[in-house]
């Protein structure tokens, strides 16, 4: 059985396609990654609110501020934990991570404001940080930086 006449595409019609889809991935894939950064750091941004809310609600429940590094709260979903790890109630007693008793009480206390653990920042996965007295609040990232920085806070008397 022989065709009748010539099917398909040739060489060249080929080759538009290709160029005209390389032209529109060149447009469309950097605006994706554009939305995907601005993305991640407004997600950095609400974070960070939501773990200032819990640590003020902390200090008005426990009456003390958690410790700068908010271990309290990372506990809350780790099985493992660290030997060094220590906090200190409003009464002055010390709890200890490797104490049976107190690493309880611990994971208590964490699960109250982040049950699922305290979350990590979406850009670099890195773990949020307090800053010291007076402000107890947590460092975020802002468009165009690539690390955690105080800036807000550095211009504050």
């Amino acid at each position: 059985m022989r065709l009748s006449g010539f099917r398909g595409f040739t060489i060249l019609e080929v080759l538009i396609v290709v160029v005209l889809i390389s032209i529109l991935a060149a447009i469309v894939i950097p605006r994706f990654m554009v939305s995907t950064k601005q993305a991640k750091v407004q997600a950095c941004e609400m974070q960070r609110a939501i773990i200032n809310k819990q640590i003020e609600n902390f200090y008005f429940m426990e009456a003390t501020w958690p410790n700068l590094d908010l271990d309290v709260f990372r506990h809350a979903a780790e099985s493992g934990w660290s030997m060094t790890s220590e906090w200190v109630d409003s009464t002055g007693l010390k709890y200890y991570s490797n104490d049976a008793n107190h690493r309880l009480t611990l994971r208590n206390l964490a699960s109250r404001y982040f049950p699922d653990g305290i979350p990590t920042c979406p850009i670099d996965e890195t773990s949020y940080v307090m800053m010291p007295s007076p402000w107890y609040r947590v460092s975020g990232h802002r468009e165009g930086e690539g690390t955690h920085i105080w800036a807000e806070y550095d211009r504050k008397p």
